[in-house]
């Protein structure tokens, strides 16, 4: 009789916003357009049936989603680039390997089903059922009351590198703001969460240019960072005071 998995083994994971379909029609593009404006729906999904197969191949042999399996990849990946594959099939292993490790190498969505039919509007349209690796399992997004948002980015996802493939990440209660009755808008963050957003380019130096801030689902519109500050206590300085006032009126 199999064990039963260990509660805590699980991996949890912030699905992305996009949808897998769009996702799955961007990793396909290139090869869909070598079909010309309008192909065959045999050849379509001859198409979508190969990205698929590459994007189910890749996610599970991922070392990002708990246990790797990448017996499907290598099979893939030797039919493709093997001594009988042709120049064609290369070409289109490569073309689809790069486009996956730029665009969606952080996607954990497996593809369990999916069709592409006519829409009610004669175009074509595909459609996914999502399913995810074993063990792992769909992190739900903090109530947007909780969430700050610098440049778009929400403080609760950005990511600091640890190691090769390691990254931290400080919850949705590791950061606080308030808004006063003239504006200004005062961010406590994490540091390294700061550091990171400076490294992205997505947090301009003080006095900068005016970036988008969202506090408990409040769009603020464009502000100035105004004064960076240290927070926590006198040993740690592990919180970062931002403070963001309105652009002056031109």
């Amino acid at each position: 009789m199999p064990r039963s998995r260990d509660p805590y083994s699980w991996t949890s994971v912030r699905l992305p916003d996009r949808d897998l379909a769009e996702s799955l029609l961007d990793l396909a593009a290139p090869l869909l357009a070598r079909l010309g404006p309008e192909p065959s729906i045999q050849s379509a999904r001859s198409v979508i049936e190969l990205t698929v197969t590459f994007w189910n191949a890749s996610v599970q042999a991922s070392q990002f989603w708990g246990r790797r399996r990448p017996k499907a990849l290598n099979e893939l990946r030797v039919r493709m680039r093997g001594k009988q594959a042709g120049p064609d099939d290369r070409a289109t292993f490569d073309l689809l390997s790069e486009r996956w490790r730029k665009s969606h190498l952080f996607d954990p969505r497996l593809v369990d089903s999916w069709t592409y039919e006519s829409d009610d509007r004669g175009g074509l349209r595909l459609t996914c059922k999502m399913g995810l690796p074993d063990g792992v399992r769909a992190e739900v997004p903090p109530p947007i009351e909780k969430r700050i948002s610098i440049s778009g980015k929400h403080l609760d996802e950005v990511q600091i590198r640890l190691g090769a493939d390691s990254y931290l990440r400080f919850p949705v209660e590791r950061h606080s703001g308030v808004i006063a009755e003239d504006g200004t808008a005062t961010v406590h963050a994490m540091m390294p969460s700061v550091l990171q957003l400076f490294a992205e380019g997505r947090l301009p130096p003080v006095g900068g240019n005016s970036v988008d801030i969202v506090i408990g689902g409040r769009q603020l519109g464009p502000m100035v960072l105004h004064e960076i500050r240290c927070g926590g206590d006198a040993l740690s300085h592990d919180t970062a005071v931002l403070v963001f006032k309105p652009p002056p009126p031109k």
